[in-house]
């Protein structure tokens, strides 16, 4: 299991903040380490415990394609959604006030299974075909020094995009407020 979080304080009123992570298309576009293809509310009606999105983005040179569902809701306070992706993951989302006007915290909690193939060497038809299918490789066993450095690097790497993601959504609020102020 892999779990990133990270807070941000918005110069925004808590309202404010809950609309916009809650607003899941518009989120999801201001992500600068994805290019949204689509991302599509598939239920009807305010998103609540059930609602479904469908995700199509760009990421790393790759694309990702997947549903999530609102698995809880609390109103202006949290949205928890779960992926259908590979590997899964959850995504939590809460806005609490703050002095300067709201605490944005969101933590995503990835399961990991990497499972290291190996399969026993033979020859003739037999080894061929076990090559064909699977490459050179030689049993079927998990690897836990592997499993172990591929989570520290995914950690790494998702806190980073995290941090990004919610520094700019506290840049969007920050500037759209400033403009309301003027």
């Amino acid at each position: 299991m892999v779990d990133v979080e990270y807070s941000v304080e918005i110069e925004s009123d808590p309202e404010t903040v809950f609309a916009l992570v809650t607003d899941i298309p518009r989120k999801a576009r201001l992500d600068p380490n994805a290019k949204v293809l689509g991302v599509v509310q598939e239920t009807e009606g305010p998103v609540a415990v059930g609602t479904t999105f469908h995700y199509r983005l760009v990421v790393a040179g790759k694309i990702a394609d997947y549903h999530s569902q609102c698995t809880a809701f609390v109103p202006g306070q949290m949205i928890e959604t779960l992926s259908d992706s590979d590997p899964p993951f959850t995504v939590r989302v809460t806005v609490t006030p703050s002095a300067r006007g709201a605490l944005l915290t969101q933590t995503e909690s990835f399961t990991m299974q990497r499972i290291h193939i190996q399969l026993p060497k033979a020859d003739g038809w037999r080894g061929r075909l076990l090559r064909l299918m699977f490459g050179n490789r030689d049993a079927i066993q998990q690897d836990p020094d592997a499993t172990r450095d591929d989570e520290a690097r995914m950690e790494a790497k998702l806190t980073e995009r995290l941090e990004k993601w919610l520094e700019a959504i506290k840049q969007e609020l920050e500037s759209q407020q400033t403009k309301l102020n003027a």
